[in-house]
């Protein structure tokens, strides 16, 4: 049995997998979002650790006559926390990859003409939604920060180094490899923290972590009520593509959760993207490193969530099922869902969220249905500018996806997203791909698999949908999407 943790942006879950993957038993606690200002979004590190450890021991306590092997671990990937290595108190709120407050620290730098430096060494953009400018907002912007840095008091850390820390009672600090690469910091051809960049963002090398494989060891876990060793740390998409089975050069996936992340396995290349999109870390085992191109957008099941909480234009997910199965689409109304900002391909920190379109005619059903479509038409501009960077990578264009997360699990929308996409979309019945991933790597790190293919034996078969929409109709939707993405980012 392994307990995975799966640390995400609004809950965490925790699962007991068996060694064919099967749910044996899980528990989830949902915690505060907190927006102290527009485009700021923060968590309580204090209240994340709760919910951790909270969870683990409701599963360890429901299930005290099973043999646990071993903790892994998957999270929210970009978010850092800074905390005081004596008292082991955060320094801050955590800063969430969402957050926007550092666009004129990016704006700057980008000027400077820091950016392709920037990409050569680390795959990513100069954008707000890494690391590395979060960590030098806490630095330079809290009191006491450089002094306690100064007398080496500090850690900085992705989520996962927070979680590995509490969990080991401060006596191991350590990160994966693929949260590293996240940073802005880590250099992924030299695969280590990068002194040119820790110079350019001011970070001292002192407050981070060490970098570990994917299914490595990071202690042992004193804090539960259950001392137990944690093998395998890894991101949440990354970990996603390895429960996907993703395992070799061309797979790719699209897990749809509070964002989307699509990720295309390009084995041992690093596929430089000249459309905004990422290269990055797959995973590292076995001292072998595996590289993906990665398509983020900011905003997919939290839009839902928008819908719901904010607008509370519908009461239940069952509801909005039914107002989506027997609405038309408008193809007039257009949602352009830049609350925090545009993701790839277009990176545009500093638009918000739009929608066009509307007459006498419009209701809430076409606002609902246009902003569930945007998901779609989000993941149809990653995807033609997926198949434009690896023209010279692959014979043809890529012609099926495999997709999970919360939002895969309303049908109209992977219809949908198969109709605006124009491909076949091959839905996942695991709906916790991310947590197996983790699970796999658990496996494989305590000894109890030799290779990641071997765990999720029982994997079930998955559910294929394929375009139906007309031809025009997919077109004047797109053209209309076009038209008011143009308005909304100023082309």
């Amino acid at each position: 049995m392994f307990l995975i943790i799966d640390q995400g942006t609004t809950s965490t879950k925790v699962i007991l997998f068996d060694l064919s993957g099967n749910k044996i038993d899980s528990s989830q606690k949902s915690f505060e979002q907190i927006f102290p200002n527009n485009g700021w979004v923060e968590h309580n590190p204090e209240e994340i650790i709760k919910t951790v450890i909270t969870c683990c021991n409701e599963v360890i306590e429901n299930n005290s006559d099973k043999n646990i092997c071993s903790i892994g671990i998957t999270n929210q990937r970009e978010t850092i926390v800074l905390w005081d290595k004596i008292t082991g108190k955060s320094l801050y709120n955590a800063i969430v990859w969402q957050d926007r407050r550092t666009e004129n620290f990016c704006r700057d730098l980008k000027e400077e003409g820091y950016e392709e430096l920037i990409i050569n060494k680390t795959g990513l953009l100069l954008d707000p939604y890494f690391s590395s400018t979060k960590i030098s907002w806490i630095i330079n912007n809290i009191d006491g920060v450089k002094e306690a840095i100064n007398e080496d008091k500090v850690c900085a850390g992705t989520i996962d180094s927070w979680i590995i820390w509490n969990l080991t009672k401060g006596k191991v600090f350590a990160t994966d490899i693929t949260n590293a690469a996240r940073t802005n910091l880590f250099n992924i051809k030299d695969l280590k923290w990068d002194d040119d960049l820790l110079n350019l963002f001011q970070v001292n090398k002192s407050i981070l972590p060490e970098v570990l494989e994917s299914d490595a060891f990071y202690g042992q876990s004193e804090a539960l009520i259950k001392e137990l060793p944690i093998y395998g740390v890894i991101g949440d998409q990354q970990s996603a593509a390895i429960g996907q089975k993703c395992f070799d050069f061309g797979d790719i996936k699209s897990t749809y959760g509070t964002g989307c992340f699509i990720l295309l396995n390009t084995g041992k290349n690093i596929a430089y993207s000249k459309n905004g999109l990422l290269s990055t870390v797959a995973y590292k085992i076995n001292g072998e490193i595996t590289y993906a191109l990665e398509g983020s957008i900011f905003m997919a099941g939290a839009i839902i969530d928008w819908l719901k909480n904010s607008l509370q234009v519908f009461d239940n997910y069952s509801e909005l099922e039914n107002i989506l199965n027997n609405n038309s689409i408008n193809t007039e109304v257009v949602m352009i869902p830049a609350f925090t900002g545009l993701g790839a391909p277009h990176w545009k920190p500093n638009s918000r969220a739009s929608i066009s379109g509307l007459t006498r005619d419009s209701n809430k059903n076409d606002i609902i249905t246009s902003s569930v479509q945007s998901i779609s038409l989000q993941t149809h501009d990653l995807i033609k500018a997926i198949n434009e960077d690896t023209s010279n990578l692959f014979e043809n264009p890529i012609n099926s996806i495999k997709v999970d997360g919360g939002v895969t699990e309303n049908d109209w929308f992977i219809q949908n997203l198969s109709d605006i996409c124009d491909i076949k979309i091959s839905k996942s019945n695991e709906q916790e791909a991310t947590a197996l991933g983790a699970a796999s790597l658990s496996a494989l790190g305590s000894k109890e698999i030799k290779n990641l293919g071997e765990f999720n034996i029982k994997m079930h078969e998955n559910i294929e949908f394929l375009p139906k929409i007309e031809k025009k109709i997919r077109e004047e939707i797109i053209e209309n999407w076009n038209l008011a993405l143009n308005k909304t980012i100023g082309v």
